[in-house]
């Protein structure tokens, strides 16, 4: 979900072939006509994939990896945040894997453990990826095609992280015939096939990521090529494909007579700037004007759309880079002009857009994983030397980097307005905030020496931010509650001439006890010496709430972790925005559990307790708030 408040339908949305239709009745002779259509079409899409050319040859094919070998996670590290986010993940039990069920983690569980074998070679993993594998054959009747394409990608990875084939040869001999059979299996009329070549959204991207999985997987370069070709054709090369089946309302693109997936270059609307706007989501909350109403299903398309892309560079094409870069162009688009940047179980794109742009928006790590996809602070963050490291020295204090003497002249670089928030999934210490603030570079990149970064407390003289690295983007601070706090930045060029400062907003830090929330159904009093002021609230009551109302354009809930720790759903505003869970391998006090980014304004925060089974408990320690003066 994106940092606003998304439609509450994002999860239960059902379509019917002209658009989005929510629970409405179907007669039995619409139903009728519908299905002997779906087989036609079926049968037809089938056919063609026999005249394909394709894009590599098959002993090519299957010689590349899914996603990514094994050689090359083992040159991650085994060590700090993204690894230990992943590893938390990959020691939870799977549970019941169900394929029909287009809510559930598990398969991003079994993700997490077919990356975690790959790196350290333990059994264990191993064998619970391919224990889940044989438990999901069959699981994915009664469900949708949304469904599948969700969660299908993680297991296939998985499968070929373990190496199915050499681990299992038997059962591997029946995951192959399954998955093939799930290209083509009709689910509420549609398959994964007919939804990729057909739904240019959310629907579409997903099922997209899951065939082109399941061909890479199987090593078919003529389905691999039809992928291929449906996704260039979604980016935007109509030349290419331009089948897609869009919604009615078409005024959020450049030309309705010729609809896109992914607005051209250059597109504007009543003056407007709208390049990069994925229409057929945007429309998702309503027709074409500015500012745009809130909606987050462009960043559940992209979720689709950026495995679809990473999986298709993989097995050899350059799909980052169709249609003059369309992905970044989106990204852009939400971030830029939208307003709308990655939040939630979109997190997890910031580190992937980065890999293959070299831009600047990923995440403090461990990000959330995503509905199809997670762990990119990890698979494409830093690798170490060597390809093992068993337990390392405590990482050093960067030291901090020499700020030269500006010398007169224009820098040919400079930097944004900084921008900060309170970041997620992290542990702090007793006393402070954690407080992310970070900018992007403008001018030329090749001319860049380094930025510096300094702090005003209290409107006082200011003061330098170590940075990590002479060109880091980004700082991690920790504060003192109920101060203002003002960061500003600049870049020096290799020529040692400094852009001038560009300041950023005021903001109050604060932190408010759990008892400044409202509780109802059934909570109890938790005392330990690590929660805030040394008490918490907790509940293992399902339907249970705690509501909290805040003023600024960030907040933080806080509270603990560990194996007794369930979900919860998390509401902003009286709209669903996602489902936490706050289970660790451990007990862990002082979490930041969630962070919410929205807009400057007052906003209210419900958490539902969904009483987990076997681990239930949902405590609340204490809330963050950024507030902008």
């Amino acid at each position: 979900m994106s940092g606003i408040p998304p439609n509450g339908a994002q999860r239960a949305s059902r379509q019917a072939a002209g658009g989005v239709t929510l629970g409405l009745p179907r007669t039995n002779r619409h139903r009728s006509v519908i299905v002997v259509g779906q087989i036609i079409l079926v049968t037809a899409l089938i056919f063609s994939q026999l005249f394909v050319d394709p894009g590599l040859g098959s002993a090519e094919a299957a010689t590349r990896p899914v996603l990514v070998s094994a050689a090359t996670l083992r040159t991650k590290p085994m060590s700090g945040p993204a690894w230990r986010g992943l590893v938390a993940v990959a020691d939870q039990p799977v549970g019941t894997l169900t394929l029909s069920d287009q809510d559930e983690d598990s398969d991003i569980i079994v993700l997490a453990k077919g990356l975690v074998f790959a790196r350290t070679g333990t059994a264990r993993y191993r064998t619970a990826v391919i224990a889940a594998l044989k438990a999901a054959k069959g699981t994915e009747v009664g469900g949708r095609t949304l469904a599948l394409g969700r969660n299908v990608p993680g297991l296939v990875i998985a499968a070929d992280l373990v190496s199915l084939k050499t681990a299992d040869p038997a059962f591997d001999g029946v995951f192959r015939p399954w998955l093939r059979s799930l290209l083509t299996r009709v689910l509420d009329e549609r398959t994964l096939i007919s939804t990729h070549e057909k739904r240019p959204n959310n629907w579409g991207t997903h099922a997209g990521a899951a065939r082109v999985a399941i061909a890479a997987y199987l090593g078919d370069t003529a389905q691999l090529a039809r992928a291929a070709k449906v996704f260039q054709g979604y980016v935007g090369s109509r030349a290419t494909y331009a089948g897609f089946k869009y919604g009615d309302d078409l005024t959020w693109q450049c030309d309705p007579a010729k609809p896109v997936g992914i607005n051209p270059v250059g597109c504007k609307k009543s003056g407007i700037v709208i390049d990069g706007a994925i229409p057929d989501d945007m429309r998702r909350g309503g027709s074409f004007h500015w500012p745009p109403p809130s909606t987050g299903y462009p960043w559940e398309n992209l979720q689709g759309a950026m495995l679809q892309a990473e999986l298709l560079r993989v097995a050899g094409y350059d799909s980052w880079n169709w249609e003059n870069r369309a992905l970044l162009r989106a990204v852009r688009f939400l971030y830029n002009r939208a307003k709308w940047p990655a939040n939630g179980d979109d997190e997890w794109q910031t580190w992937l857009i980065d890999a293959r742009y070299g831009t600047s928006y990923k995440l403090t790590p461990p990000v959330r994983f995503g509905k199809n996809f997670g762990f990119t602070d990890w698979i494409y963050g830093p690798s170490v030397s060597g390809g093992t490291n068993p337990t390392p020295p405590p990482t050093p204090a960067p030291t901090p980097t020499p700020t030269p003497t500006p010398v007169p002249g224009t820098a040919t670089v400079g930097t944004t307005v900084p921008s900060t928030r309170i970041p997620g999934r992290l542990s702090f210490a007793a006393g402070t905030v954690p407080l992310f603030t970070s900018w992007k570079l403008t001018g030329d990149a090749a001319t860049l020496a380094q930025f510096q970064l300094q702090q005003s407390i209290d409107g006082g003289s200011w003061a330098n931010v170590t940075l990590d690295s002479a060109t880091a983007t980004s700082a991690l601070v920790a504060v003192a509650p109920g101060r203002d706090y003002r960061y500003r930045a600049r870049a020096f060029d290799k020529l040692s001439r400094a852009s001038p400062w560009v300041s950023g907003p005021l903001y109050t830090a604060s932190v408010a006890q759990e008892t400044a929330a409202a509780y109802t159904g059934t909570w109890v009093v938790a005392s330990h010496p690590d929660y805030l002021g040394g008490k918490a609230r907790a509940s293992q009551s399902k339907g249970s709430e705690v509501t909290f109302t805040f003023n600024g354009p960030s907040f933080g809930l806080v509270g603990p972790t560990g194996p007794t720790r369930g979900k919860a759903d998390v509401y902003l505003d009286g709209e669903l925005l996602l489902t936490i869970d706050t289970y660790s391998a451990s007990y862990r006090a002082r979490r930041v559990l969630q962070t919410i980014y929205t807009s400057d304004a007052s906003h209210t925060v419900t958490v539902r307790v969904l009483a987990t089974s076997g681990r239930p408990w949902i405590a609340v320690d204490a809330f963050f708030v950024l507030k902008r003066e």
